[in-house]
């Protein structure tokens, strides 16, 4: 099983977790559905020096020669086995999300992070040795999934490659999988300034997702909005407002808890229309925005947060009120700064600061 784990750092986490998914595990590996069982897996293998543990946390390394000579001598017939296993342990630290719109996923990087490099680390495997698997869905899917975190993170060129092979690799392309790649990828084009480009997979995506939901699920309105933001991008303004009301009519129908998101994005059309005071009007019947203050914004720790206080700096900005708009955009940069690191939101908010103390 080592072998297909990056060879430096294997948290027993994952393996532990991993093993305990609704989908079960093959009974080859049932010993790590419990700590004991585990414990006396790895112990002939510490004994024999053949992986090492650290003392401080449970993590496991593994000598790359060791590790090099295990995989030649280990029969093709094998590898699929462990490699599809490996796939489903990984899968625990990484979110499922096409077919529910759960936001943004900042509750989860900290699992993502410790099963990044083994992902990179396997699909680097089975380029080079060509696994047969037969579950090549579920490899594409976690493919997928990661794609969606680096995405999070703004590391646009990693993301694109793992999504490429993603997209190449699943062979079922009517599924909810598949539209989430292809959505992805359109976010990917239009967080890159390519609007033109992003529109062709949000409009395969949304085909596919009304094909198996129906037009009226709460997820068609999460898909709704992507094409809306391409569109705003290429001014067609008009064609952005029509979706985008379609969007909260779906959500308002299912009572969704993500109709806050709807009024976020028409209050970003609204100013962007250069109509700040209905702009605000929307943005304030979010339901997420009651009684908030500038600290409870920030407390939050969402990303997703401080773009509603960029927006209403914006709008703030538009309504001549540059003292108001100064402290959420000053307050925001430091939120992303802290948060994001040197990424592009981050830059966009000192950007917004600029803009006004100029």
């Amino acid at each position: 099983m080592m072998i297909f784990f990056d060879p430096d750092s294997v948290d027993e986490e994952i393996l532990l977790e991993g093993s305990r998914t609704d989908l079960g595990i093959d009974p080859n590996f049932e010993f790590l559905l419990d700590e004991m069982g585990f414990g006396d897996a790895e112990q002939p293998l510490l004994q024999a020096a053949l992986i090492n543990k650290t003392i401080e946390q449970p993590i496991l390394s593994v000598h790359r020669l060791i590790q090099s000579a295990a995989i030649r001598r280990l029969p093709e017939s094998d590898r699929p086995k462990f490699f599809d296993t490996a796939v489903q342990l990984l899968s625990w630290g990484l979110p499922y999300t096409w077919s529910k719109d759960v936001g943004h996923q900042i509750n989860a990087w900290k699992k993502c992070e410790k099963c990044l490099p083994h992902i990179d680390h396997l699909s680097r495997l089975f380029k080079r040795h060509s696994v047969r698997s037969p579950n090549l869905q579920q490899y594409a899917e976690l493919l997928l999934r990661c794609s969606w975190y680096l995405y999070e993170h703004e590391t646009y060129d990693i993301a694109r490659g793992l999504l490429d092979s993603a997209v190449n690799t699943f062979e079922d392309t009517s599924t909810l999988a598949y539209a989430s790649a292809i959505d992805l990828a359109g976010l990917i084009d239009l967080d890159l300034c390519h609007p033109e480009r992003a529109l062709m997979p949000f409009q395969k995506a949304l085909e596919i997702r009304r094909s198996q939901l129906g037009p009226d699920d709460p997820f068609i309105a999460f898909s709704l909005n992507n094409p809306v933001l391409a569109y705003t991008e290429l001014n067609s303004l008009g064609e952005a407002y029509s979706i985008h009301q379609q969007a909260i009519d779906i959500r308002l129908h299912a009572k969704s808890d993500r109709i806050g998101n709807s009024y976020s994005n028409m209050a970003s059309l609204l100013l962007r229309m250069r109509k700040p005071d209905e702009a605000e009007e929307m943005l304030g019947r979010c339901p997420f925005l009651k009684d908030f203050t500038d600290e409870t914004f920030l407390n939050t720790g969402n990303p997703r947060f401080s773009g509603d206080m960029v927006l209403l700096s914006r709008i703030q900005l538009q309504q001549g009120r540059a003292d108001d708009a100064m402290r959420l955009a000053s307050k925001a940069l430091a939120f992303r700064q802290k948060v994001l690191g040197k990424r592009l939101r981050t830059h966009d908010s000192l950007y917004d600061v600029a803009c006004i103390l100029h």
